[in-house]
């Protein structure tokens, strides 16, 4: 797929337009705590998907390390929803497979979103097998933890599903647009 199809993918999407709209104040990119993080901070993001650079903007960090505050949102004088736009292109990222190559967060976000998808729920001894397949240290490394927790009651080990799946279903095809979820 290219830029183009991408970009009329991503304004297919409720609200994307709204950065039409984008007067490139820095007020988001000013409010977001890990902005210095960021390849590309929020403004400059937006100012790509217009010109049409949705390769570049799909492959960075910066929708990855959207913490989710809402600052930007909030505080956006043309009431731009930043942080759902910041969702809308971790999935475009995710189901297009241009995720950034050095960054963790897109396989914990897979990992995350087909647990939803498959059980309706997730249970975080299997989200982190997933998350495992493709970074063992890091789930390694948990297991201490993963058994105070469990010592403790914290931790629900056996997976359980919602008790209504068709209609989590319908929930989840209108959050994602009326598109296939990956």
């Amino acid at each position: 797929m290219d830029d183009n199809q991408q970009q009329q993918l991503f304004f297919e999407i409720a609200d994307a337009h709204k950065i039409r709209t984008c007067i490139q104040c820095g007020t988001c990119s000013g409010s977001c705590p890990l902005s210095n993080r960021m390849d590309h901070a929020p403004r400059e993001l937006f100012a790509l998907i217009r010109d049409g650079e949705m390769t570049a903007v799909l492959r960075s960090n910066s929708p990855w390390y959207c913490v989710s505050c809402y600052q930007c949102t909030t505080r956006c004088p043309r009431q731009i929803p930043v942080t759902d736009l910041m969702y809308a292109l971790k999935r475009m990222a995710a189901q297009t497979g241009n995720t950034p190559q050095d960054h963790k967060m897109p396989h914990l976000y897979r990992a995350f979103e087909n647990l939803v998808v498959h059980r309706g729920r997730i249970t975080e001894p299997l989200v982190m097998a997933q998350y495992g397949l493709h970074h063992p240290g890091d789930a390694l490394r948990q297991i201490p933890l993963a058994l105070r927790l469990l010592k403790r009651g914290r931790l629900e080990w056996l997976p359980q599903r919602v008790r209504l799946p068709r209609q989590f279903d319908g929930f989840l095809n209108a959050v994602a647009g009326g598109r296939e979820t990956t």
